[in-house]
C-alpha cells in the first residue's frame, strides 16, 4: 500500500473518530442536563425579547400599592375594607375575583370584620381565596383561610410558584396537593368560575403526577403531588398588566364597567408587602409581584397561549444534526470556508431557537449544539494540526541527519493532496530555521522577569536566567557545575500550616504535571513557586522548569485593598445608616424623642464616623508614608501622653501612674506617629479599665531597645483572642462592647514594625492586659 493511500485511509478514519466523539458529546450534554442552567439563560433572553399586548386582556389587577398605603395607613388593614372592596367590584359584574391575601387566622381584635368579609364573599359568589404550601418540620402542610372564610368563598386555589435553583421563577404547577386531594392553582380556580365548562383535559401541561422530593430526601414529602407543569408565558416586565389602585377601587373612583366581565386579581404590589420574584423578564432590581405572575398565568390560560419545552430526544437530535452537517462540510472545504460554515450554522441555530420560541412557542435548548460546533471545529483543527505535526517531526529528523544545515532541501515535484497537504509540503523549505531555536529559547529564558531554573529529573541545575542569579545572589552568575535545585530551594517553604519544603527529591520524582505552590522564604517574601515538566524529543520526561514569582507587593496590596473594602462596606456605613434612620424617624414621628436626644444621637454617630475615618487614614499613612526620624526621649513622650489624657482619666475616675524608670530613653523615631501609638495604647487602657482602677505606665530597658509599657486592670483578653486584636477590623471578644473598627492596635503594630520594633501583649481573661511597645535604641532614618 502506497504512502498516499495510507494517508487517505488515515484521514478518513480520523474523520470518523472525530465525528463519533463530537456527536457523542453533543448527545451526552443534552441528555444529561449538564447545560440546563446556561440553556435557561438563553431561554430567559428569548422570553424577555418577546411579549404580548395585554391592553385588551380580561385580567385586571387591583393593587395594594404605595398610594393605597399612604391613604389607608399601615398594613394589615381591617378586613371590613376588603369586604367593602368585594362589594364594590361585585356590583360591576366581574367574571371572577381573586382575593390573593392569606387569611389563615381570625381577626381577634375585630371579630365582626371576619363576619363582614364572609358575608361579602357569599354575596359575590365569585371569589377565590388562596392556599399556601408550608414546610413544617420537614413535611408539607396546607395553609388555608379560616373556616368561615373558606366556606364563604366560591373556590380555593394554591398560590404557589416553582422557583428554580438559581432563584428565578420560570414554571408553575396548575394542580398540586397531598395525594388524592390535589387542588387547582389560584389562577386555574378563577378560570373555572369564569368558564365552568372548561374540563380537566383542557388544562395545559403534563397530567402525570410528580413527587415533590426535597434535598436531602425526606419520606414525609413523598405524598405531596404536583401535575400540569406549565412554563410561565410572561407577557412583559413588571407593571405590564393594567393596575388599579386599591384605594381608588374602594372609593368607587374608577369608571363604571371597569370590572365588567373581567377577572379581577386583588393583591400586593407595594415594596415590602407580599412575595416578589425574580423572573426572566425582571431583574434583581425589578422583581415581579406574585399577583402579577398570577395575572400572566391567568391571561395565558384565557388565550390558550402555551409554551412547550422541546422533548429531550428531539432537542438532542436537532443539535446533533447541526454538528453532523458541520463535520460533513469540513471534509469538503478549506480552513477559511470551514470556519465560515461553523459560524453560519451557529447563527442558524440561534435564529431557529428564537423563531421557534416566538412563532411555534417551543423552548429549544441550543447550547449543546453550539458547544458541539465548537468541539467539532476544534477536533477538526486538531486533526489538521496533528497531520502538520507529524510532517514537521519527519522534517526535523531529516534535518538532524542532513550534513548541510544551512540550506533547505531542494524542492521536487509539486505536492498533491488537499489545501493543507500542499501547505505542509511548503514548510519543508523553512526547516533550516530550526538551527536558531536554541538561541531563541536561551535568550527568552534569560530575559524572563521571574527567577527560572531548569534541572533534570534528579534536580541537577542545567540552566538559570539572570533573574535567578539576582535572587540567589550568585556573584557574577558563576553557577557551580554540581549545583542542585533542591539545595538552592532549601529555604523556601510552603505558605500553609505544614510549612514543608516546596522542592524536594520526592517532588521531583513525582509524575510530570504542572503545579503551583504559595510559599515564603527566609526574608519573609511571599512567593509563587511554579513547577512545569520538560520533555525530550521522543516525549520522555526529561526534567523540570522551576519559576519563582515574588508576589509580596501584590499580596500586601491585596490585603490593604481587602481592609479598605471591609471598612467602606461595613464599618463606615454603620454610623451613617444610623443617622439616616434617626432622620427618617424624626420625619415620621417628630415626638418620638426630644430635640436634645435627637441632636445628641446624631452627634454621637457623626463623631463615631469621623473617628473611624481618622483611624483608617492614620493606619494608611502609617503603612505607606515615609517616616521622618528624629532623636526623641521616649520617657518625655510617655509623660506628655499621660498629661493629654487628664480629662479622660477624670471622667472615668481612673488613676494613671508612671512607674519609676530612666529619665531619658533616647531613640530615633517619627515623633508624631509614635505619640499617636502611645495615645492609642493608653486610650485603650482607659476605655476598658473599670471605674476606680489604676493604669500603670512605664519606660523600661528591653533586650531589643526600649519598652513602653501600659498595664490596666480591665477584663483582659483570652489567649485565643490575642492575635486578633492587632489585625484591622478585628477585635477580641472582650473588646466588642465598645465602638470602633479595630484600627487602633493595628496602627500601633504598623508603627512598631516600621520602626524595626514590635508590640508585646500579656493578658489573661479577667485579669487585665499589659501592652509593651518595643522600639530600638537607635534607628537610621534611611532605613524606612
Amino acid at each position: 500500500m502506497s504512502r498516499c493511500v495510507r494517508h487517505r485511509l488515515a484521514r478518513r478514519l480520523e474523520w470518523v473518530v472525530v465525528a463519533a466523539i463530537a456527536l457523542a458529546l453533543v448527545v451526552g450534554m443534552d441528555v444529561s442536563g449538564m447545560l440546563r442552567q446556561p440553556n435557561r439563560l438563553v431561554q430567559d433572553a428569548i422570553v424577555a425579547a418577546q411579549g404580548r399586548d395585554v391592553r385588551d386582556s380580561d385580567v385586571v389587577i387591583v393593587a395594594i400599592d404605595e398610594k393605597s398605603m399612604a391613604a389607608l395607613g399601615r398594613w394589615p388593614w381591617r378586613r371590613k375594607l376588603h369586604a367593602q372592596l368585594i362589594d364594590r367590584i361585585t356590583q360591576d359584574g366581574p367574571r371572577a375575583i381573586g382575593l390573593d391575601l392569606l387569611l389563615t387566622e381570625e381577626d381577634i381584635q375585630h371579630p365582626d370584620d371576619d363576619a363582614a368579609l364572609a358575608s361579602a364573599l357569599e354575596r359575590s359568589g365569585k371569589v377565590v381565596l388562596p392556599m399556601m404550601m408550608h414546610n413544617h418540620g420537614g413535611s408539607p402542610m396546607t395553609m388555608a383561610p379560616t373556616v368561615s372564610l373558606a366556606a364563604a368563598a366560591n373556590r380555593l386555589g394554591f398560590d404557589h410558584l416553582s422557583v428554580d435553583n438559581d432563584g428565578i421563577a420560570r414554571n408553575v404547577y396548575l394542580r398540586e396537593g397531598p395525594r388524592g386531594a390535589q387542588q387547582d392553582h389560584f389562577s386555574l380556580a378563577m378560570l373555572r368560575i369564569g368558564e365552568p365548562d372548561r374540563s380537566v383535559a383542557d388544562v395545559p401541561g403534563n397530567p402525570d403526577d410528580e413527587k415533590l422530593i426535597p434535598t436531602p430526601p425526606s419520606s414525609e414529602w413523598l405524598d405531596w403531588r404536583r401535575s400540569h407543569k406549565m412554563v410561565l408565558p410572561f407577557a412583559g416586565p413588571s407593571g405590564h398588566f393594567p393596575r388599579i389602585s386599591y384605594v381608588d377601587a374602594l372609593k368607587g373612583e374608577v369608571p363604571a364597567g371597569t370590572f365588567r366581565g373581567k377577572y379581577v386579581l386583588v393583591g400586593t404590589t407595594a415594596a415590602g408587602l407580599g412575595s416578589q420574584y425574580a423572573t426572566p423578564v425582571a431583574s434583581q432590581e425589578q422583581l415581579m409581584p406574585g399577583i402579577e405572575i398570577t395575572a400572566n398565568v391567568l391571561d395565558s390560560l384565557l388565550r390558550r397561549y402555551e409554551v412547550t419545552p422541546t422533548p429531550t430526544w428531539l432537542n438532542a437530535g436537532l443539535n446533533a444534526l447541526v454538528v453532523l452537517l458541520a463535520l460533513i462540510g469540513m471534509t469538503l472545504v478549506g480552513p477559511l470556508a470551514a470556519l465560515l460554515l461553523t459560524g453560519a450554522l451557529a447563527l442558524w441555530l440561534w435564529l431557529a431557537t428564537f423563531v421557534g420560541g416566538a412563532m411555534l412557542h417551543q423552548q429549544f435548548a441550543p447550547l449543546a449544539g453550539m458547544l458541539g460546533l465548537g468541539i467539532a471545529y476544534a477536533l477538526w483543527g486538531w486533526g489538521r494540526l496533528s497531520a502538520a505535526s507529524r510532517y514537521l517531526i519527519e522534517a526535523s529528523t531529516h534535518l538532524r541527519a542532513s550534513a548541510n544545515l544551512g540550506q533547505a532541501p531542494s524542492g521536487g515535484k509539486r505536492s498533491s493532496g488537499d489545501f493543507l497537504d500542499r501547505r505542509i509540503k511548503a514548510l519543508e523549505k523553512t526547516t533550516w530555521q530550526l538551527r536558531d531555536l536554541h538561541r531563541f529559547v536561551s535568550d527568552s529564558l534569560d530575559n524572563l522577569p521571574d527567577a527560572t531554573l531548569v534541572c533534570d529529573r534528579s534536580g541537577k541545575l542545567l540552566l538559570a536566567n539572570a533573574a535567578a542569579t539576582r535572587y540567589f545572589n550568585v556573584p557574577g552568575g558563576d553557577w557551580s557545575g554540581d549545583a542542585s535545585v533542591v539545595d538552592l530551594m532549601r529555604y523556601v517553604r510552603s505558605n500553609d500550616d505544614h510549612h514543608q519544603l516546596v522542592v524536594t527529591p520526592e517532588s521531583l520524582a513525582q509524575a510530570p504535571a504542572s503545579r503551583a505552590t504559595a510559599a515564603r522564604d527566609i526574608p519573609g517574601r511571599d512567593l509563587l513557586v511554579k513547577q512545569a515538566p520538560s520533555f525530550s524529543a521522543d516525549g520522555q520526561h526529561a526534567g523540570w522548569i522551576v519559576s519563582i514569582v515574588d508576589v509580596t507587593e501584590m499580596r500586601e496590596l491585596q490585603r490593604q485593598r481587602d481592609d479598605a473594602m471591609h471598612f467602606l462596606s461595613h464599618d463606615i456605613r454603620a454610623p451613617h445608616t444610623s443617622i439616616l434612620t434617626l432622620l427618617a424617624l424624626d420625619r415620621h414621628d417628630p415626638t418620638a424623642m426630644t430635640p436634645q436626644q435627637f441632636h445628641d444621637r446624631i452627634e454621637r454617630h457623626a463623631r463615631k464616623a469621623l473617628a473611624l475615618s481618622d483611624g483608617f487614614i492614620q493606619l494608611a499613612r502609617a503603612r505607606s508614608q515615609r517616616y521622618r526620624f528624629e532623636p526623641c526621649c521616649l520617657a518625655d513622650m510617655l509623660r506628655e501622653c499621660i498629661d493629654d489624657a487628664w480629662e479622660t482619666r477624670q471622667r472615668n475616675k481612673i488613676e494613671v501612674t508612671l512607674a519609676p524608670g530612666p529619665q531619658e530613653a533616647l531613640s530615633h523615631v517619627d515623633r508624631e506617629l509614635v505619640g499617636r501609638a502611645l495615645d492609642n495604647l493608653l486610650g485603650n487602657a482607659l476605655k476598658y479599665a473599670p471605674e476606680g482602677s489604676t493604669v500603670t505606665c512605664a519606660v523600661e530597658p528591653h533586650a531589643d531597645g526600649w519598652a513602653l509599657r501600659v498595664e490596666d486592670e480591665g477584663p483582659g483578653i483570652a489567649e485565643d483572642q490575642q492575635a486578633a486584636v492587632f489585625e484591622p477590623f478585628l477585635k477580641g471578644a472582650s473588646m466588642t462592647r465598645t465602638d470602633g473598627a479595630g484600627l487602633g492596635l493595628a496602627f500601633v503594630k504598623t508603627v512598631a514594625v516600621r520602626h524595626g520594633g514590635k508590640v508585646l501583649l500579656e493578658s489573661t481573661a479577667g485579669r487585665g492586659a499589659t501592652f509593651q511597645l518595643v522600639l530600638p535604641r537607635d534607628i537610621v532614618a534611611d532605613a524606612c
